[in-house]
């Protein structure tokens, strides 16, 4: 039995014949290539045509989370005096001192990049919060108005609440 293959535009022919007394030869030009095929006149002609394709595709997804810029804190005030007035945050209040509400309001302070700690003598802080007066505070002390209420937007965008009030400071002789 003989078995010839051409290989033309991609495709594999396999043409296979078996042996017999009469034999015709056939020649068939593809493109360039010539190729010459034996088969039988009496015996019939198995033809195997074989083609492969191979695709391959690929999916590249890039998931973008929204950036959300929060609001800047204002800076501190410095210049406090004694029984002076000034703006502040009022952050927290409790009347007990070892209140973790308290440790709290000073964190949340500290990681906003102010100085500060519980007190119970800035006249107004705890009237602000509902609390009676004496009650300790945690206060963040701003310049003006104005930047206390944008220290509180910004506190408020980080998931911390508080209020305004302008105090008299009586904690620092």
């Amino acid at each position: 039995m003989r078995s010839r293959v051409l290989l033309a535009a991609g495709i594999a022919v396999s043409i296979v014949s078996g042996a017999c007394s009469t034999e015709a030869e056939t020649t068939t030009t593809v493109g360039a290539t010539t190729s010459t095929f034996s088969s039988s006149t009496t015996e019939a002609t198995a033809v195997q045509t074989t083609t492969s394709t191979t695709v391959e595709t690929s999916t590249t997804t890039t998931a973008q989370s929204p950036t959300t810029t929060l609001p800047a804190f204002p800076p501190a005030r410095q210049d406090l005096e004694h029984g002076g007035s000034t703006w502040v945050v009022v952050l927290g209040g409790s009347e007990t001192p070892d209140d973790p509400v308290l440790a709290e309001a000073i964190l949340a302070a500290e990681q906003a990049g102010y100085v500060t700690g519980a007190t119970d003598c800035d006249d107004g802080a705890p009237e602000a919060l509902g609390l009676p007066d004496g009650t300790s505070t945690v206060s963040v002390y701003l310049e003006n108005e104005a930047d206390a209420h944008a220290a509180l937007l910004a506190f408020e965008a980080r998931g911390v609440s508080g209020v305004v009030a302008e105090v008299q400071t009586f904690c620092l002789d």
